[in-house]
């Protein structure tokens, strides 16, 4: 049961679309990688603050994002690797939308999509309400 702004979030392969299949990348994008996520589209209380330090570790090509589901609490958006450093995640959640004196529940996609090119990991996060873009360097 999902309550006071409580976000469910449940990752589901292939319910939608994703980008074409790529072979999964192995060890050579593995690493810690820094940098700054800024939010481009979208309010504070929903999407999390302007700007995010984030920390993230890629290991066998595969990494978790932390999700803002109802900031400042996160949920793991799982992140797949391509060998051609494509990086693509993506998860349905459940969340709130408040309609004056009633709530309404409801459920969302969130998506991650980027590349990795040389040292630099970039990519955008979308949802209904929000749009972030992240830049992080390798360590």
């Amino acid at each position: 049961m999902i309550r006071h702004g409580v976000l469910l979030a449940v990752a589901l392969a292939g319910c939608t679309p994703g980008p074409p299949a790529v072979p999964p990348a192995g060890r050579q994008f593995d690493g810690a990688y820094a940098g700054q996520d800024v939010l481009q589209s979208g309010v504070d209380f929903q999407c999390g603050d302007q700007n995010l330090t984030e920390r993230l570790v890629i290991r066998d090509g595969r990494f978790d994002y932390p999700f803002q589901v109802n900031p400042p609490r996160t949920a793991p958006l799982p992140v797949q690797i391509g060998i051609d450093g494509s990086v693509f995640g993506q998860m349905q959640y459940g969340t709130e939308d408040s309609l004056g004196l009633r709530t309404r529940y409801r459920t969302d996609w969130v998506t991650l999509q980027g590349q990795i090119r040389g040292d630099t990991l970039d990519a955008t996060l979308t949802n209904y309400r929000c749009v972030r873009h992240l830049t992080a360097r390798r360590n």
